[in-house]
């Protein structure tokens, strides 16, 4: 089993901005009521995931739309998640603090529109959690260029989510099928993860 270095890990947050989760938001509202829900349902774990992440040490990395009419995105999505807008903002029961790392970003993947594999490298990170929203959307796309890229992933299963609970699975089945090399460790819970991250602070 990889030996677990939680100032060698980043934990990923990826849009959990207003749009995504609040009633008003165009992401938010154009899933509907079921989707709202799912999507708030797994803010209390995100919560208790970045706590831990910043007790052990592991960077936290909020890659979140911030959206100009000019993006490409918006050829294929109306505007959301609008830069300077309220709706932009990150969900305040997750931050950010002092240390966490905010990185906006255009495009679905934050590799692409964004300095986050510049900080990924400035950090020493090999090893990246990830989490927000949308499992089969943002998340895999910034999963695909992270694997890609030679990086250790460890997918937070229930701190994932997407429009609908069949997208969602689908995302993790993707993982599983094009990306996973041993499913028992990169397939954690926000409670094992944290568990995880405990048990490694305190064997250093």
């Amino acid at each position: 089993m990889t030996t677990i270095n939680p100032k060698k890990s980043a934990v990923i947050l990826v849009d959990m901005a207003r749009d995504f989760v609040e009633e008003g938001g165009f992401i938010a509202d154009a899933g509907g009521a079921d989707y709202r829900a799912r999507a708030a349902a797994i803010v209390p774990r995100l919560k208790a995931v970045v706590e831990a992440a910043r007790k052990a040490g592991v960077t936290v990395i909020f890659s979140t739309d911030a959206h100009t009419p000019e993006d490409i995105e918006l050829r294929k999505w109306p505007p959301h998640s609008m830069a300077g807008t309220k709706w932009a903002e990150i969900l305040p029961e997750l931050g950010p603090e002092a240390g966490d790392l905010v990185l906006p970003k255009t495009t679905y993947s934050g590799f692409l529109s964004s300095d986050l594999e510049a900080q990924l490298q400035a950090h020493g990170i090999d090893t990246i959690y990830m989490t927000g929203l949308h499992t089969d959307c943002c998340c895999r796309h910034t999963s695909g260029d992270a694997f890609q890229r030679g990086y250790d992933l460890v997918w937070i299963t229930d701190a994932l989510e997407a429009f609908t609970p069949e997208a969602h699975e689908g995302g993790l089945e993707y993982y599983r099928t094009y990306y996973a090399i041993d499913e028992a460790r990169q397939f954690r819970t926000a409670q094992e993860v944290v568990a995880d991250w405990e048990m490694a602070t305190e064997a250093a």
